[in-house]
């Protein structure tokens, strides 16, 4: 029996519609029809892949998202040769994106795709030392707060001409004690900002940086898991009755 266009709209949209129609739908040749599937509230993984180059699909997905439901490998793995780079774009940040997806979407043209593949956890160590040269800064910036980065690349970016590249290897929590010392004396004080709420960062280095100029790196001290009771108590006579508010609250916490 062949439907009119409005009875396959009705159907496509129709949340009680069974899966069984919904893909067979999903790959109708109006995509008015195609549109009303992929907002059906029970659409399938296996129509979602149909679906993936339909523009604003991505929409679709990040809704998804924020509903709380993880993508399975099954659709991830269906959705990874989309020509649409925000499709591709999610599918990188997802946790459930497999290694040779995310090695594969790495060389992506799309610095979308490539700064959530530098951002992801389970990316490997060889990848993200590839991607750390990558041409675009923000692409780099991931990887540097990646905790996946090698220990060589971390240690390179620590060195980087650009103080913001230099601010996310302070907030990596692998970086060793040596170099943590090294970037709490940086010229910079967004650096210092990030090594004062590392909590790795020795304690020495949050006593110094406890009489650092700027007060919001004294309040990062103050929050510091590791920052001493007799700093706290120090900060509690500061200048700046931010500051001061902040280490009463941290000596009430550390009573606790």
């Amino acid at each position: 029996m062949v439907m009119s266009k409005e009875e396959k709209i009705e159907l496509a949209s129709d949340p009680d519609t069974p899966v069984e129609t919904l893909i067979e739908l999903s790959r109708d040749d109006d995509e008015d029809v195609r549109i009303e599937v992929m907002w059906n509230d029970n659409i399938p993984d296996e129509a979602l892949i149909n679906l993936k180059d339909l523009p604003y699909i991505h929409e679709r997905l990040e809704f998804i998202k924020r509903e709380g439901i993880e993508f399975s490998e099954k659709l991830i793995l269906g959705l990874a040769d989309s020509e649409n780079p925000f499709v591709l774009r999610l599918v990188a940040y997802s946790d459930m994106c497999p290694e040779e997806v995310l090695r594969k979407l790495a060389g992506h043209e799309s610095n979308h795709v490539r700064i959530a593949v530098a951002a992801n956890p389970n990316t490997p160590s060889d990848v993200l030392d590839m991607l750390a040269d990558d041409k675009e800064e923000i692409v780099t910036r991931k990887v540097a707060r990646n905790d996946n980065t090698s220990l060589e690349t971390l240690l390179k970016l620590a060195e980087h001409d650009w103080h913001m590249i230099r601010r996310c290897v302070a907030s990596n929590e692998n970086l060793p004690e040596r170099i943590l010392k090294k970037l709490s004396e940086d010229t910079d004080g967004n650096v210092r900002y990030c090594v004062a709420g590392n909590p790795k960062t020795p304690v020495d280095c949050l006593i110094k940086l406890s009489d650092d100029r700027f007060y919001e790196i004294r309040i990062n001290v103050v929050k510091n898991p590791n920052c001493p009771i007799e700093v706290i108590k120090k900060l509690k006579e500061d200048e700046v009755d931010t500051v001061r508010n902040r280490a009463e609250e941290a000596e009430t916490e550390k009573k606790d």
